[in-house]
């Protein structure tokens, strides 16, 4: 494997580190020290106003005025491109929103055309992307209209188990058979919930929108979940004035007939339903116990019962995974005609199983950028097809092919809650292990974070929510 050798000023090196590991893996560059006598295949090096790249045997000066840090992102980004022949189509855009650039420029009264050129020229993007970020901004700015923000927040609750950990999987997840941590972790889970109960009516503090995650909830047994189905329906659900409840049943290897009943009876208006693919052999490499006629099955049994508002996600870039896979994938989702799906790009966390895996021991083959670009065109077109529109996005780092997670779904079936925590509009408080509390006033946000591992969480418990409640409370 040939070594890339990086040099730059120390002030640029997070910024030419970036635009490098979009071409190449992290495992094949090498950053030198700025003043190392050892000469680098890229160097770059800012003197006054002057910009010097040095990329293999070319070398170059340019202007840089006032730092202007996208210069050079657009000048190594195309050297880049050159040679290695990869097509990003996201440009220098590393940021997690562009929806919000989009946004930004909409406001300022910025036309749709006008908005096309400025990002192509900023941000080499191309139009296709700029177009779906330009078309989510227009719909989380309608939707968002009728989202409380005074005196409200909505909440977040996290199940951090799983019958099995997935590879790509980075999240607080926790084999659930046999858990020594389990049956406390239930316990506290619901004092938790209880204090903040108490802490949203003696503030006055309504709810708009709840979200049950993990992890997967459905992980643990049905008395046990129908346990905490209980709590949140009789601390908030009964309490707020609550339009939209999630619960990400998520693993159809734990969905069951009893938690369905149990997710009707405590008025969910929206589950998930995660297949991440239809391809039998990429559910047993990822670690899901299931295969595609399991999900049929879930998806038609949740039909039958009432269920008339589901969410299904997959993943683009899974290993082994080619063009015709994500088509036939498609062509199932098609038949079950979902209310909405949502699209991530595999994104390979340095906690996941995934990481060690692909990039230490190099055990899997993951997709090329080309057939990336076209399963992510095909997806669309796809969503498209099945009466399904994009309304909230986000990107990632480290994500395979560079390309972006969306949300697509029927008029008037969109997920409130993903949008309010992508676009920080308002206070979000998260319970469970690994929750990240987000409270925002006038613009600005403060987090508070719960231990993200079931020793702490379960042994420090009394610490964590007396801090807690003290960071709410504070102004």
């Amino acid at each position: 494997m040939m070594m890339i050798h990086v040099k730059s000023n120390n002030s640029l090196r997070y910024h030419v580190y970036h635009m490098v590991t979009l071409f190449y893996p992290a495992s094949q560059i090498q950053y030198l020290d700025g003043d190392d006598k050892e000469n680098g295949d890229i160097e770059v090096f800012v003197s006054g106003e002057v910009l010097r790249i040095k990329f293999f045997e070319e070398e170059e000066s340019l202007a840089y005025p006032d730092e202007t840090l996208n210069i050079m992102r657009r000048a190594l980004f195309k050297r880049l491109r050159s040679r290695t022949g990869k097509h990003l189509p996201w440009g220098i855009l590393i940021g997690i929103r562009p929806s919000k650039i989009v946004r930004e420029l909409i406001e300022k009264g910025y036309s749709k055309e006008c908005i096309v050129k400025e990002m192509t020229a900023e941000y080499l993007a191309d139009e296709d992307k700029i177009l779906l970020a330009y078309e989510v901004a227009l719909k989380e700015s309608e939707i968002l209209l009728s989202v409380n923000i005074e005196d409200s927040c909505d909440l977040y609750i996290g199940m951090p188990f799983c019958p099995s950990r997935c590879v790509y999987c980075s999240f607080a997840s926790n084999v659930y058979l046999g858990n020594q941590y389990k049956d406390r972790y239930l316990a506290l889970l619901k004092r938790e919930m209880q204090q903040i109960s108490e802490y949203l009516t003696e503030h006055k503090i309504t709810v708009q929108h709840l979200y049950f995650g993990g992890g997967t909830p459905t992980a643990v047994s049905d008395e046990e979940f129908e346990e905490v189905m209980e709590s949140i329906d009789a601390l908030f659900l009964s309490v707020h004035p609550i339009r939209e409840f999630t619960v990400e049943a998520g693993r159809v290897d734990s969905i069951t007939a009893k938690k369905l009943q149990s997710m009707k009876n405590h008025h969910t208006t929206r589950i998930s339903i995660n297949p991440q693919s239809m391809k039998d052999e990429t559910l047993r490499i990822i670690g899901r116990n299931h295969n595609r006629e399991k999900v049929l099955s879930v998806f038609k049994m949740a039909r039958e019962m009432g269920f008339d508002n589901i969410n299904m996600d997959l993943i683009l870039g899974l290993p082994g995974e080619s063009f015709m896979d994500v088509k036939n994938t498609l062509a199932d989702l098609e038949m079950l005609r979902p209310e909405s799906i949502t699209v991530h790009g595999l994104a390979i966390k340095r906690a996941s199983i995934l990481y060690e895996d692909f990039i230490l021991e190099k055990k899997y083959q993951l997709p090329q950028q080309e057939e990336m670009n076209r399963m992510y065109a095909e997806t669309d077109q796809c969503a498209r097809k099945m009466g399904l529109k994009p309304y909230y996005m986000y990107r990632q780092k480290n994500m395979v092919g560079n390309h972006e997670n969306v949300g697509y779904a029927r008029e008037g079936f969109e997920n409130y809650y993903n949008m309010v925590m992508i676009e920080e509009v308002k206070t979000i408080i998260a319970m469970g292990a690994d929750g990240v509390t987000k409270k925002v006033k006038d613009g600005k946000i403060q987090r508070f974070a719960n231990f993200k591992g079931l020793n702490d969480y379960t042994e420090r418990f009394e610490e964590m929510m007396e801090k807690k409640l003290q960071f709410l409370q504070k102004e």
